[in-house]
């Protein structure tokens, strides 16, 4: 064969060293794609392929996924289901002006106890779309199950906490989003946990939640080490413990932490018409030499909280207003 002369191998070669005696022996037969499967480019697309779609669209990510945020999972062609749940005190809700028969331009009016907050979607709903070239000569040194389970791994903690960032992005512009401005902790972890759990508590809003339990909490992912370290230090098992509330790390831009009530689904993820809400797909880019794999899913965000107040004394005269529903706050540096 020449040099730089490429010859499709038609043999196998298999060392097989015997501890007894020392002696090596050699088996030769004729090439089949399971004995080159570690190399085939195809065959780890496929694997991939089928563990992705396997677990996105199994009983045990709708669980996980239910249990970040409250979420359901809709037919295909059905809307996002809306909320209906009756307020258990009092509220002051801050609105657009709006005038009463006496011409009187009310700005501020309450949510009586026992009125009923319902929510609506958003303007905005939320396509997750991720998509990988996978090299062929990227994969032809071999691959191992380990490291295929370990980029499996890496992708879904992406995806989910970039999808995170994309819902905090959604919130923090919603119009039953309640922002907050508070000063940056600072000094070490545990100072800092303690602090955050207290500014948490402080802005538990009384109508949807009695505790920080009754929150999913939705904050950035650069805060994660730090209260892992501080739940360390205080011997419990992970920084949900430490906090008492369900917590989701997001990446991407810093929209600060958001308090999000369990009582009101948050999350709506369309199914298709198989039922599945994630497609996998994969497709061949010859050009390139590689295989496109690309992750989707459509998600509606039901967090319009509306509740009716009254302009008027003898409540006759009633408005649909926004309702305070999702606490977002911001930390900012102080400056030096």
């Amino acid at each position: 064969m020449k040099p730089n002369e490429y010859k499709r191998p038609n043999s196998y070669s298999t060392a097989i060293l015997s501890p007894d005696s020392g002696s090596i022996q050699y088996n030769v037969g004729s090439v089949r794609p399971e004995h080159k499967a570690a190399t085939d480019a195809s065959a780890y697309v496929q694997a991939l392929q089928e563990a992705l779609d396997g677990y996105l669209n199994g009983e045990e990510w709708r669980e996980a996924a239910a249990e970040k945020t409250p979420c359901e999972f809709r037919p295909a062609g059905s809307e996002a289901t809306g909320q209906q749940i009756i307020t258990l005190a009092d509220r002051t809700v801050s609105f657009d002006p709006r005038k009463n028969w006496d011409n009187q331009v009310v700005k501020k009016s309450e949510a009586l106890a026992g009125s009923v907050v319902f929510t609506e979607q958003t303007d905005t709903a939320l396509l997750i779309s991720h998509r990988v070239s996978i090299l062929d000569h990227n994969l032809i040194a071999g691959w191992t199950e380990g490291s295929m389970l370990q980029t499996a791994e890496k992708m879904l903690r992406d995806i989910e906490y970039t999808a995170a960032g994309k819902v905090a992005r959604i919130l923090s512009t919603a119009k039953s989003t309640e922002a907050f401005t508070e000063a940056t902790p600072t000094g070490k972890p545990q100072a800092v946990a303690e602090d955050l759990i207290d500014l948490l508590t402080v802005h538990v809003n009384q109508t949807v939640g009695t505790s920080l339990a009754d929150f999913a909490i939705l904050l950035p992912a650069s805060l994660i080490p730090i209260l892992e370290r501080a739940a360390q230090r205080a011997g419990v098992e992970d920084l949900e413990d430490l906090i008492g509330a369900t917590v989701q790390p997001y990446t991407g831009t810093d929209y600060g932490i958001f308090m999000i009530p369990k009582l009101f689904t948050s999350l709506s993820y369309r199914q298709g018409r198989n039922g599945d809400v994630w497609r996998v797909l994969v497709t061949r880019n010859a050009p390139a030499q590689s295989w496109d794999l690309e992750i989707l899913a459509t998600v509606d965000v039901v967090a319009n909280g509306k509740v009716k107040i009254a302009l008027t004394k003898d409540r006759l005269q009633t408005e649909t207003v926004p309702f305070p529903m999702v606490t977002n706050i911001k930390l900012t540096r102080l400056a030096s």
